[in-house]
């Protein structure tokens, strides 16, 4: 029996410690132009690598921004089908979550700030060709860089 109690033992720990592990390395910031005639924001996407990127790190729960922050969201970050936002946040949000402990309303706020940044850096006609775009990156202090 005890051998049995020391391996559960050994095998929760390690869970914890991928758990607190970083998942990933830098962020993408993707932009869109599907239902306005300018670029707006698609999403602050954490990326393990150019190719790898995590999703749905944890559950989490989505209620709809209000007051300034849902005004700034509506002009910067249309979404076109009323559900843009939430899966943004499902999908890539939940990763911040996890690995910053980063809340809803502060991972909207920053990819807000961080678009405010894209555009005093880009020129986003000349950046993006098409209807969606990785227009640049940022490393995990939330500096723009040059996407690897």
């Amino acid at each position: 029996m005890k051998s049995v109690d020391l391996l559960l033992f050994l095998l929760l720990r390690k869970v914890r410690l991928i758990k607190t592990e970083k998942i990933y390395n830098y962020y993408e910031f993707a932009l869109q132009k599907w239902c306005s005639d300018d670029y707006k924001i698609h999403g602050l996407w954490p990326q393990i690598n150019s190719a790898e990127y995590p999703t749905y790190c944890e559950p989490v729960d989505y209620t709809e921004p209000s007051g300034d922050l849902l005004d700034a969201m509506k002009v910067n970050w249309k979404e076109c089908n009323n559900d843009l936002w939430e899966h943004e946040w499902e999908k890539h949000g939940s990763c911040m979550k996890q690995q910053n402990n980063m809340s809803e309303n502060n991972f909207f706020n920053l990819t807000l700030e961080l678009f405010d940044v894209i555009k005093d850096n880009t020129k986003l006609d000349d950046k993006c060709k098409e209807k969606n775009c990785i227009v640049g990156c940022f490393d995990l202090n939330y500096d723009y860089i040059k996407c690897p």
